[in-house]
């Protein structure tokens, strides 16, 4: 593998996995790697049908995959998925949930329990960017998670989190394979694109670095800081537990006089935990929302109801009905 800085520990020789690979360098790369590797994994190939953004591109994305799966004798499975349109877009977002579900299924057709994509550190910093600008929680600022859960017992996992961008290309470069560009990526419509081709080189100008080197330096921050994110999670966890007052399918009720005897910090962690309890779904909250709800608490304000995502509300009922926090799903 050379210099190669991958993490063979996320996909583990026992593991089946789904390696998500969509034609682009990167994940071009973790197919060669994966292969290289030995590991036992399905190629899975989401086909956007972006036939107005990119015409003709999609299915022959698709049939480069197939073509390398074939040559290599590697299990290929491909799915279209549908996209609702908006003036010939689609909504990032929303392309990148049915891409997950997409992954899900033929995960779960094939046996697998970890779904592996090729986001490297550069994509992770752009991420962490792109979260800052829009003033996303402090989690956002780490960019991407080397793992998270994906669904029940299957894993997504990242084993290029701490590798550049660049390095993905040289890995093929010396394999003697070729990848696909999408010449979507640079179109400045996305915001992505536009961190990608404008703050990047201008943020590397003032600093003297390249954005592949700005890169990996967030990641192995950003692992120190997971690790002791990880650790006031487990806290907090403990500390919601020792609040409940009713907990049932689509409702939790903690204690608010308790509540108030909690930390800053942990009185956050608290209300994003709760939240996810009810909506297990939930990547992100806005901070204000939080903060408006652990104020009005903190200082026994009057009763209050928040509607902090879809189907998810907070409600504090004040002293006058008990002082309880209450989460339900509406």
């Amino acid at each position: 593998m050379g210099i190669f800085d991958a993490d063979e520990g996320l996909v583990p020789p026992q593991s089946r996995v789904v390696a998500a690979v969509s034609s682009g360098a990167d994940s071009m790369a973790l197919l060669w790697w994966l292969d290289a590797l030995g590991r036992d994994f399905v190629v899975g190939h989401i086909n956007h049908a972006l036939y107005e953004l990119r015409p003709g591109e999609c299915a022959r994305d698709e049939d480069f995959v197939r073509a390398k799966c074939a040559e290599i004798g590697v299990p290929f499975r491909a799915l279209t998925v549908d996209l609702p349109r908006k003036n010939g877009h689609v909504n990032e977002l929303v392309a990148r949930e049915a891409r997950y579900a997409a992954l899900l299924q033929i995960a779960r057709e094939n046996g697998c329990t970890l779904v592996a994509t090729a986001h490297t550190a550069t994509d992770a910093l752009e991420s962490a960017l792109l979260n800052l600008m829009r003033g996303g929680a402090p989690g956002g600022w780490l960019g991407i998670a080397p793992q998270r859960v994906l669904a029940d017992e299957i894993l997504l996992v990242r084993p290029f989190w701490r590798a550049a961008r660049e390095a993905t290309r040289q890995l093929l470069r010396d394999g003697g394979w070729i990848w696909r560009e999408d010449e979507s990526n640079r179109d400045p419509l996305f915001r992505r694109n536009r961190v990608r081709g404008e703050i990047l080189p201008f943020l590397g100008e003032i600093s003297g670095r390249t954005a592949d080197s700005m890169a990996v330096g967030l990641a192995k921050n950003a692992r120190i800081a997971r690790d002791e994110s990880d650790f006031m999670e487990q806290i907090a966890t403990e500390s919601l537990n020792a609040l409940v007052l009713k907990r049932e399918a689509g409702l939790l009720v903690l204690d608010g006089q308790k509540f108030r005897g909690l930390e800053r910090a942990l009185q956050r962690r608290v209300l994003r935990i709760g939240a996810r309890e009810i909506r297990p779904d939930l990547r992100d909250l806005e901070w204000q929302k939080i903060e408006a709800t652990r104020e009005c608490v903190a200082l026994d304000g009057k009763r209050a109801v928040w509607q902090w995502r879809k189907e998810l509300r907070v409600e504090w009922t004040g002293a006058g009905a008990g002082n309880r926090l209450r989460f339900w799903r509406v």
